[in-house]
């Protein structure tokens, strides 16, 4: 039986974070009432901070009390419910932070709390690469976020967020401008698990599973939030924002190929994260902050309830016996007619997708992603289904692009500057990542195949293992160890030493 001094902590903790939760929605209800944001005490309160912080504060109330009852027993308890906390804490200062020294001491805090829950178990030797892996990648965000503050701090004289963004809309073109947007970029890169930093994250299974699930309150995704307030910033470095769209794309591929080879629900969705962080990078390098947002708060509650929910055997998924070919038809013909749809909608809603590449691009992916339901909705074809289709697209693109719009609405206190541009770059980057995603959905079309033959074997074998990042990326931390420790071996017992 538990120790029941373990309890009460427990308790407390977890109502702490139900009412931060309260006061979290009501700081949200009050900066819709309003454009004017509060600040004060390094804290700067508005719709964009209000909503992140809410995130933040339901899932960590959850996951915390979905580890009192997990965790329930294990002498370890009261420890881990002190670190869970505290990751929370940190994660909502980090999401409320308006001055960057209270932004990078709630950053670091946030780290070195995920540290200690990834090595819960400390007795099992798996725990400790993925654990050192990310120890030594958050340092390398670490100095990133560091150089950038300093930069900020001698170019503009102050660490107030605000003022900082307020001066860089002012001249958007100085070089400080494009040297900070460089270092934000290179610090959420790293702290959201995008390539090549992003092989530790498969790797943390060994930890508890409400960790999995806390990850997504403000923690793995904390790059993205970090890269939302320094929106202004990055947003006039193009080189920024086509970093964010190369590496995000490349993270998704990567992250997609090794989830469909997967065979363990938890590392499935692990690998599932990491693909998505990677389109979470891509939004914000096409300067959809707002959509951004939206995919945030969406996939940390979804992903969040995945984790909790992985130990329940869910029914068999309804699958099509389409060959290929046929497959890619019905994707097509849904695609186009969801495009159409989308189109239509979006001249609607004064959307002009000619001049926008930003939203021409995530709004041709949104048509592909509705066309992927047609092969299933449609198997067997009847005129039941056709009809089902038509309606599923319709009623899915219209509701998509009212969603997409109302963000820009709310947010556009946050975001005000035109941060999507008709020029060639845009353009281009907007091709690669439409030219990805088509290139994704065929290979996903094809998988039945490729699982027959021996080059697609093979393929499998080598995305089991997130084609092997993962060793290069132990090799570099044992390398470093070696310079850094000389004096010790790299074996898990040492290293810990």
């Amino acid at each position: 039986m538990a120790n029941p001094t373990h309890r009460l902590p427990g308790r407390m903790a977890e109502a702490t974070l139900w009412a931060l939760t309260i006061v979290a929605a009501g700081g949200l209800a009050w900066t819709a009432t309003t454009p004017a944001a509060a600040a004060g005490f390094g804290v700067h309160v508005d719709r964009l901070t209000a909503t992140l912080a809410l995130l933040v504060a339901i899932v960590g109330a959850v996951t915390l009390r979905f580890a009192r009852r997990y965790l329930l027993g294990e002498a370890g308890q009261a420890r881990y419910l002190r670190w869970h906390f505290t990751a929370v804490i940190s994660a909502m200062v980090l999401m409320l932070a308006g001055d960057l020294v209270l932004l990078w001491a709630a950053w670091t805090s946030t780290s070195v709390a995920l540290h200690k829950l990834l090595t819960y178990y400390a007795h099992r030797q798996e725990v400790w690469p993925p654990a050192e892996k990310k120890f030594v990648i958050s340092r390398l965000g670490d100095i990133a976020l560091i150089a950038a503050i300093v930069i900020v701090a001698v170019t503009y004289g102050t660490t107030d967020l605000a003022t900082v963004t307020a001066a860089t809309m002012a001249v958007p073109n100085a070089l400080s401008t494009h040297v900070v947007a460089m270092l934000v970029v290179i610090a959420a890169l790293t702290k959201s698990a995008q390539f090549p930093f992003h092989s530790w994250l498969p790797e943390t299974m060994e930890a508890p599973t409400p960790v999995s699930a806390l990850m997504h309150a403000g923690i793995i995704n904390a790059g993205g939030a970090l890269v939302l307030k320094f929106a202004p910033i990055v947003a006039a470095a193009p080189t920024a924002l086509a970093i964010l769209i190369g590496v995000g794309t490349l993270t998704a591929i990567l992250g997609m190929l090794s989830m469909w080879a997967q065979t363990n629900v938890k590392r499935t969705l692990a690998w599932s994260t990491v693909s998505q962080m990677g389109f979470m990078m891509i939004q914000l390098g096409l300067g959809a902050f707002p959509v951004a947002v939206l995919h945030i708060v969406g996939h940390g509650f979804y992903k969040a309830w995945s984790f909790l929910a992985c130990g329940w055997v869910p029914p068999a998924a309804k699958t099509t016996r389409a060959m290929p070919a046929r497959h890619l038809a019905l994707v097509t013909i849904g695609t186009a007619g969801a495009g159409a749809v989308i189109v239509a909608s979006a001249q609607i809603a004064g959307v002009d997708v000619l001049h926008r590449p930003g939203e021409a691009t995530l709004l041709a992916i949104l048509a592909m992603a509705i066309g992927q339901a047609w092969p299933l909705v449609l198997s067997p074809v009847t005129v039941a289904g056709l009809a089902s289709a038509c309606g599923l697209t319709v009623v899915t693109a219209v509701c998509a692009v009212a969603l997409q719009q109302a963000a820009v609405a709310f947010y556009s206190p946050v975001f005000v500057l035109p941060v999507s541009r008709s020029e060639p770059l845009g353009w281009a980057l907007g091709g690669v990542v439409v030219t990805a995603t088509v290139l994704l959905i065929i290979a996903h079309a094809m998988l039945p195949t490729l699982s027959r033959s021996g080059t697609g074997r093979a393929l499998r074998v080598h995305a089991l293992h997130g084609f092997y990042c993962g060793a290069v990326a132990d090799r570099v931390v044992r390398a470093i160890h070696a310079f850094t420790r000389p004096q010790h071996t790299t074996s898990g017992a040492q290293a810990r030493a």
